[in-house]
């Protein structure tokens, strides 16, 4: 072993706490976000695992403990919101507290140069090699959260309709939990009366009709409850779906708004549907609900500035050239031609940081065109409202 390697191997049985040390606190100190909120006894650890790998490579040439690290530290950080150069830091912490120990050891300055030349060449290959593998598994987290907010946009009334929905079915059950608390608490005292000996007829008449009355309050809140979940059940089904299935288009559409209802019920806007023709065809039911649920939380979205109240209109006809045509319509602000032109685009919207994700209409242009077979044509003036006019073909047939 040459002077660099043994000097090095002498300071660190002598004084790796020491390094380990100097390495955490310079971490901590010269993060760009504050780890103050972290305990202290975490970034140490990282440090001192650090100091293993670097000690493996350096005098075993072993590269294992290295890999097992960066593969750690990685997948610890690649989920959370975590500053790159907080996790390179740790990676030059061996260096940062080695340079401190060698000035206070007095080491010669070419020996101290020839020991942080051979720990910087292998802090900065492992620093490379965690940028590329924190930066791999990053995008992983990222692509896996558009994927699922894509999931979430194609599954659910985007927020507002499953706020909605929670709450209309959470108000009986709340009722129901009450009722069946009390009928439990006239049934305790029933029972407490009567272990004691002082139950008279007239308290047990009165303590069971309290609780029937009670039982009979949580059985028609639990019934309510469960009407509320069968009339949202089969348009959940059709949007987790992607088969086709006769229907009759009109009164399908009339469904799935009513399912929209907790959507706009508490707002000032008034949503209607006109059927003109209620064709009955064989087609994919989960995309003519999640098309109708786009383009109506798009439109209470963006049509009505605060203080505006407007109508939003849902309509089912035949189109001239024999093929199915859904509409819908509004008496909003509209849209002005430069942002017609990309309302299709993904993740495009006016609406950043207040809920919009910009993916609705790009969902309802991908079902449209992709999975219908047919086209969708948006148009808008400003102050005059906007309507958006989807026709496709369909087998046609009785629902």
């Amino acid at each position: 072993m040459d002077q660099a390697l043994s000097t090095l191997r002498r300071l660190l049985d002598a004084h790796a706490d020491a390094i380990i040390d100097a390495g955490t606190e310079w971490v901590r100190e010269s993060a760009s976000v504050d780890l103050a909120s972290r305990p202290y006894a975490e970034t140490r650890a990282l440090v001192e695992a650090s100091v293993r790998a670097y000690t493996a490579q350096l005098f075993d040439g072993d590269l294992a403990p290295r890999d097992a690290f960066i593969e750690r530290v990685t997948s610890l950080r690649s989920g959370l919101r975590f500053h790159v150069s907080t996790l390179l830091r740790g990676f030059f912490s061996f260096r940062r507290g080695l340079e401190l120990l060698l000035a206070r050891e007095q080491v010669a300055d070419a020996l101290a140069l020839d020991i942080l030349r051979r720990v910087d060449a292998i802090s900065v290959d492992a620093a490379f090699l965690t940028a590329d593998t924190y930066a791999t598994k990053l995008h992983a987290v990222l692509d896996a959260t558009r994927d699922e907010l894509m999931r979430k946009e194609k599954l659910a009334a985007l927020g507002g309709l499953v706020a909605g929905v929670a709450h209309e079915i959470n108000t009986p059950l709340g009722v129901a939990v009450t009722a069946v608390s009390l009928a439990q608490d006239r049934v305790a005292d029933l029972q407490a009366a009567f272990e004691a000996g002082t139950l008279r007829q007239k308290d047990m008449r009165h303590g069971l009709a309290q609780a029937r009355e009670a039982g009979e309050m949580a059985l028609g809140n639990l019934r309510r409850a469960a009407g509320l979940v069968a009339s949202f059940k089969q348009i959940a089904v059709d949007q987790a779906s992607e088969a086709s299935r006769p229907l009759a288009l009109g009164q399908y559409v009339r469904e799935v708004v009513a399912s929209l209802a907790p959507m706009y019920r508490r707002t000032p806007h008034r949503v209607t549907v006109e059927v003109r023709a209620d064709p009955s065809a064989t087609t994919f039911a989960g995309a003519i609900s999640q098309i109708c649920t786009n383009l109506l939380h798009n439109a209470l979205t963006h049509a009505f500035p605060s203080g505006q109240v407007g109508t939003v209109t849902l309509w089912v006809d035949r189109a001239a050239d024999g093929r199915l045509e859904l509409g819908c319509r509004d008496d909003g602000v509209g849209m002005a031609p430069e942002v017609l032109r990309r309302i299709y685009e993904p993740f495009y919207t006016t609406t950043r940081g207040r809920g919009g994700s910009g993916l609705g209409l790009h969902i309802v242009h991908n079902l449209v065109t992709d999975l219908l077979r047919g086209t969708i044509v948006a148009e808008s003036t400003p102050g005059r409202g906007t309507s958006f006019t989807i026709r496709f073909s369909a087998a046609i047939g009785d629902p």
